[in-house]
């Protein structure tokens, strides 16, 4: 064996007395590090998840959210004099809202999204007191959800209007007339056609957003729309007429075009074609 071989030898097995010892080896410590592709969780939702299922009441070292059985506070980052999770702003009703939210997943931080589009419906768009009022529940600072929030172009950092309807645009809704129900939404809007091609625009009454989008992924419904995060199609004129007056009255939104109520697909089956029932 020569030299460089041996040293290399003893390099190796000095690695795997280090491993030895520390009772692990570098392919756990990078999974650990989050080295399998998942985000590795904080040590105080850890705590969090056994003291919930404990129904004890966890409070991480470092002087963290802690979290009792009841859900009133959520493991989330260290409360330090740099990092403050607000407190005492969000009401009952959407501290219950927000508390449903997070129950649907196993991390507070993958509730961000939904919670907020919630602030969002609530406060019409994404406003600083909505903000801290989610990253009250969720025991996040107000700044991780602001990050979110202004990465997504579906959130709205300014006023926006309380309603929001996105025509799609691409190229299915674009052959079927969705360039012309587009015109059709901002000329019953009063709003300016240009801006609402190009990154959305408000209505002259500030009730209404209205944006040409790609793509909304429903093409069997084209021309279509999303109306306050419903879909609705196919879509012409006089149904954008009716559904920018439905939102100013808070009447039901075009009730017959609505993908909701439509028949799903492989239901109760009809009389058989006689074309197809009666060839050969």
């Amino acid at each position: 064996m020569s030299a460089g071989q041996s040293g290399d030898a003893e390099s190796s097995e000095e690695r795997a007395d280090s491993a030895a010892v520390s009772g692990t080896d570098e392919p756990e410590r990078e999974q650990a590090r989050g080295g399998s592709g998942e985000p590795p969780v904080p040590d105080s939702e850890s705590a969090a998840g056994g003291a919930e299922q404990a129904g004890d009441e966890v409070t991480d070292e470092s002087g963290g959210l802690g979290v009792s059985a009841g859900g009133t506070k959520s493991a989330g980052v260290a409360q330090t004099e740099a990092v403050q999770v607000p407190e005492g702003i969000a009401d009952d009703g959407f501290r219950a809202e927000v508390e449903e939210i997070m129950s649907r997943y196993p991390q507070v931080r993958s509730a961000s999204i939904p919670v907020l589009f919630a602030i969002q419906r609530r406060w019409g768009w994404c406003t600083p007191e909505g903000i801290a009022a989610g990253a009250e529940i969720m025991g996040v600072t107000p700044a991780y959800l602001e990050s979110v929030a202004s990465f997504y172009d579906l959130f709205h950092m300014e006023p926006a209007g309380r309603h929001r309807v996105l025509v799609c645009t691409n190229i299915s809704c674009w052959m079927r007339g969705g360039d012309e129900l587009l015109d059709s939404f901002c000329e019953a809007a009063g709003a300016d056609r240009h801006a609402a091609g190009h990154g959305g625009a408000v209505s002259d009454d500030g009730e209404i957003f209205l944006q040409g989008f790609e793509c909304l992924g429903a093409c069997d419904l084209a021309p279509m729309a999303s109306i306050d995060e419903r879909y609705y199609g196919p879509l012409g004129a006089d149904d954008a007429a009716a559904a920018v007056a439905a939102l100013r009255d808070g009447a039901d939104v075009l009730p017959e075009r609505q993908m909701a109520t439509r028949p799903v697909a492989g239901g109760p089956e009809g009389e058989p074609d006689p074309r197809v029932a009666n060839a050969g």
